[in-house]
Formats: structure tokens, C-alpha cells, sequence
């Protein structure tokens, strides 16, 4: 059974504060006219609703009346302004034995996803009682919260009852300020955080993640970050914006011992508000046995850290993948490092030419020895970036069979339309090309016998059109950029076309 204003047909009503009250209404209407049995599914989204549409009395009877032995899914969504004024009833998610051992016949028993928005979720325990368990504990496979008030050790006391978790996803939680996850959860795969603003430490001790991604905001970014000291998964993508932590660093540094048997991995860092500013990983005693396939994607919209050391940062990194077969880098905004408009700072211009090996980390392990193919897109005229590439290239040779350098965001990735390359400004476009042009001298020519190198620069039929325009539009008018000052701040720049005075 599924309440909005689209099953409900309320976009028929005049104005907003009819169609909420409408919904409401209609609601109404049918659950109490039904028994509550036999229901598989309860969503109610009245988030469109107004305040005093809602009558939460009402809410908890048919909550009560409805959540029975034999429901799966549970959604409860309401309007924004009941997060602190109304909670749900956590009563019926508990065991109903007096031994608070989960039961068959509890009411929630069945439950296997449940979603809750703009709502309360505390559950106090009365002082000289133990805490119930879930009736729904050993069924209870995804999670979602969505505004919802909850403090830090309510949401810990759920989630070590919730032992079938397969999937928790919390967003806009802003009264979170950690994140634990515990132990018992061996079935938790998969995990999403999103701006919730106050969160400062996510630790978590679940053994089988393979899928975390966070994102954060501007005035909160994550301070500490955790994967525990086991992992059993073979695969782990984690996905992280505006997290203060370095997570390629995190990885390189702890995760050859934490998760001995990672196959694949996906590493992304980026950042929304601030130039990227990344470590280099210590110096690994350990590394990753078994990794064989590995992806790293660096980049911030506001602009990619300008100077960035490719070298010094992945090449231990690298070093410590002795049986890779497979690596890709993607450079997000890799343009960005010309961007002069909107990063303060020279640009990484300096003499690309000869990349000195002074201060490229001594192999240990190695590493590259197994490589086939090597990956490159946004490639730019990084001098450490050049560095890099012919680092991969010494190290890989026994075995390297393609290397594949792309100077546009990717060759095989495609924009909204479908048929059509991501596009690229004109400083991006006359970058591909000095980055082409570094390529011929002084990558070809390290290019060991039986290697295949692809040098991909920006689509002529996609791109040709993207200069055309950007031209068109500066003969026409002043161009107008955020730029970044000297202390932090943002000021609107306005560029004059050529030829134009100043006032």
C-alpha cells in the first residue's frame, strides 16, 4: 500500500496547501477502513503536507494497526518540520517475550527494509530495565534515515540489534555526531553517509563492507575515518567528498593489513568546497598480496590542488601492489591545474621535460611487476604526472602490455546526451594539448618494445564545437569567475574580452 500525491492523484488540487491536506485526507480514508492485515508493504509519504495537515495520533494507531507479522516494508515520510516534533514509535519494532529474545510473532518480525524521514527516532529505556531487542533483528536488511533526530549512542543501540543489515544509508542526519558500527553486523555491504552535519568520526568494525560513500559538507568535513582492523571483503570501493581524512592515504597505509585478501579496489577522493590537499602514504611494510585490479579518481570542483605530487603520493601506493594486473587514474578537473580564475597560485607550468627521480620513493616490494595495463585520463602537463607515467613504465616493463594516456576526463565516458563527450573549456583543451605534446617527447620515447601506447587528446567532432563556442561567447561579453583570494574568501572576477578597456 502506497500513500503520495502520485497514487493519490492530488496534483489535481488547485494549490499545495490543498493537495497536502488531500493527501492526508485520502489516507484517511482507506487505512481506516482496512484491517491491516495482509499488508507486504506500508509506505506513507506525506512529506508534501503541511503542519497542521498531520494528526500524529492518528499516525501511530495505523502504525500499530498495520505493522503485523508478515509486513517487509515499513516507509514513514513526513513534512520537515516534524524532525523534532513528532517520534516514531519505536515500541513496535521491539520483541514482545519477556526475555526481549527476538520472536516469530512479534509484530515486526517480518520487516526487511525500513525507511524513516523527518521524524524522531529516540528510544529510551526505562532505568532498572534491560533494553528489548529488535523483533525484527534476524530480518532487518536495509536502513534508510533521512532527517531524522537521533543522538549518537541511540543510533549505535539500533544498529547492534539489527544482525541481518545489509545496507544502511543515513542522510541530513544533523544531531549524529559519530558513527560506530559494530561487529555483529557481518552482513553489512553496503554503506552511504551524506551530509550530515555535525558527524565528525565514522568507525566502523562491520568485516564485510565492500561499498562505503560519504559526502559531507562545507562547514563539517569528516575528521576521522575508520574500516576497523579486519576486512574479509575482496572487493571495497569507497567514495569520499569533502572528507578532511585523505582516504588514498587511509588506504595505502592501513589496508595491505587490514583486508589481506582485497582483490579490487576503488579509491575516490573529492572535494567540493576547497582545493585538494593530499598526503603521501608512509612507507608500507606490508602490502596488498592478492590486489589485482585498482582504481584511484582524484579531483574538486572548486579546482584540483594545484602542484599535486603524482610521484611522491601513488607511487608507494603502487609499490606496494605486487600482483596488480590493472590500474587506472582518473583526474577529475585534471584542466584545472590552468585554471587561473578560479585557484590563486601559479599553476604547475614549471619545465615538464626532464622528470628528475630525486625524491621518487625506492621500491620495496616489487610492485608493477605483474602489470598488463595502465590507465590515465585527464592526463595534463603535470611535471609530476609525467614523472609517474614514466615511473609505471621502468617499473611495469616485464609485463606491461598497453598504457593508455587520455587528455579529455575520459574516452569512455559520455555526457548527458548520451552521444556526446563531457565538455571541456578552452583552457582545458589547450592544456590537452601541451599535455600531448610532453607525451611525444618525453613519454615515447621511454616507451619499452612490445608496449602499446594510446594517446588520446580531446574528441575533435565534441570539442571542436566546445572551442567554438567558448570563443564565440568571449568576443561578446566579459567572462566572469569565482575566484579564490588569499584568505579563503570568494570574489566575483570579470575578465574583459581582448581589446577591451577597462573602465
Amino acid at each position: 500500500m502506497a500513500f503520495n500525491q502520485e497514487t493519490l492523484a492530488a496534483r489535481r488540487q488547485p494549490s499545495r496547501e490543498d493537495r497536502g491536506k488531500y493527501v492526508f485526507r485520502k489516507t484517511k480514508q482507506v487505512l481506516e477502513k482496512h484491517s491491516g492485515s495482509g499488508v507486504k508493504a506500508l509506505r506513507l509519504n506525506l512529506s508534501t503536507c503541511g503542519k497542521d495537515d498531520v494528526d500524529t495520533g492518528l499516525l501511530d494507531q495505523w502504525l500499530r494497526a498495520f505493522v503485523k507479522p508478515g509486513i517487509a516494508e515499513l516507509t514513514v515520510m513526513l513534512p520537515h518540520c516534524y524532525a523534532h516534533e513528532y517520534n516514531f514509535p519505536y515500541s513496535i519494532l521491539e520483541s514482545t517475550s519477556d526475555d526481549g529474545e527476538a520472536s516469530s510473532s512479534s509484530s515486526s518480525s517480518s520487516i526487511e527494509s525500513l525507511y524513516l524521514a523527518s521524524c524522531g527516532f529516540h528510544h529510551p529505556t526505562p532505568k532498572g530495565h534491560h533494553p528489548r531487542r529488535l523483533g525484527c533483528s534476524r530480518s532487518l536488511s536495509k536502513v534508510c534515515l533521512r532527517k531524522v533526530s537521533l543522538n549518537s549512542e541511540e543510533l549505535e543501540h539500533f544498529l547492534s540489534r539489527c544482525y541481518a543489515l545489509e545496507r544502511l544509508d543515513i542522510s541530513d542526519c544533523d544531531t549524529i555526531t559519530s558513527l560506530k558500527i559494530p561487529r555483529v553486523l557481518k552482513k553489512l555491504s553496503m554503506v552511504r553517509v551524506q551530509m550530515c552535519r555535525a558527524l565528525q568520526t565514522i568507525e566502523s568494525n562491520a568485516p564485510r563492507i565492500s561499498n562505503f560513500h560519504y559526502q559531507g559538507g562545507r562547514s563539517s568535513p569528516l575528521l576521522r575515518f575508520s574500516l576497523g582492523d579486519s576486512l574479509e571483503t575482496k572487493e571495497l570501493d569507497v567514495h569520499a567528498t569533502s572528507m578532511v581524512v585523505d582516504v588514498i592515504q587511509y588506504a595505502g597505509s592501513n589496508l595491505p593489513s587490514v583486508a589481506p585478501n582485497l582483490e579490487h579496489s576503488y579509491c575516490q577522493q573529492f572535494m567540493r568546497y576547497r582545493p585538494l590537499k593530499l598526503k603521501a602514504p608512509v612507507m608500507m611494510l606490508d602490502k596488498f598480496q592478492k590486489l589485482k585490479h585498482l582504481v584511484i579518481c582524484l579531483g574538486a570542483s572548486g579546482g584540483f590542488c594545484t602542484g599535486y605530487d603524482f610521484v611522491s603520493s601513488l607511487a608507494c601506493f603502487l609499490d606496494a601492489c605486487p600482483s596488480l594486473e590493472t590500474f587506472t587514474l582518473r583526474i577529475e578537473d585534471g584542466f584545472a591545474w590552468y585554471k587561473k580564475y578560479a585557484i590563486v597560485g601559479k599553476p604547475d607550468d614549471q619545465d615538464s621535460s626532464q622528470p628528475q627521480h630525486d625524491g621518487t620513493p625506492e621500491l620495496h616490494h616489487g610492485g608493477l611487476g605483474n602489470l598488463k595495463k595502465a590507465t590515465i585520463t585527464g592526463f595534463c602537463s603535470a611535471k609530476s604526472l609525467i614523472k609517474l607515467t614514466c615511473h609505471i613504465l621502468e617499473r611495469a616493463t616485464p609485463s606491461l602490455q598497453c598504457l593508455t594516456l587520455d587528455a579529455s576526463p575520459g574516452y569512455d565516458r559520455k555526457g548527458f546526451s548520451g552521444d556526446r563527450c563531457f565538455p571541456m573549456r578552452a583552457d582545458a583543451l589547450r592544456d590537452a594539448e601541451r599535455a600531448i605534446a610532453a607525451v611525444r617527447r618525453f613519454v615515447v620515447p621511454r616507451v619499452p618494445a612490445g608496449v602499446q601506447l594510446k594517446v588520446l587528446g580531446p574528441c575533435d567532432r565534441c570539442h571542436a564545437m566546445d572551442a567554438k563556442a567558448m570563443e564565440e561567447a568571449e568576443s561578446r561579453t566579459p567572462r566572469r569567475f569565482l575566484q579564490r583570494q588569499a584568505d579563503g574568501s570568494i570574489a566575483l572576477v570579470i575578465i574583459q574580452p581582448r581589446g577591451t578597456d577597462v573602465p
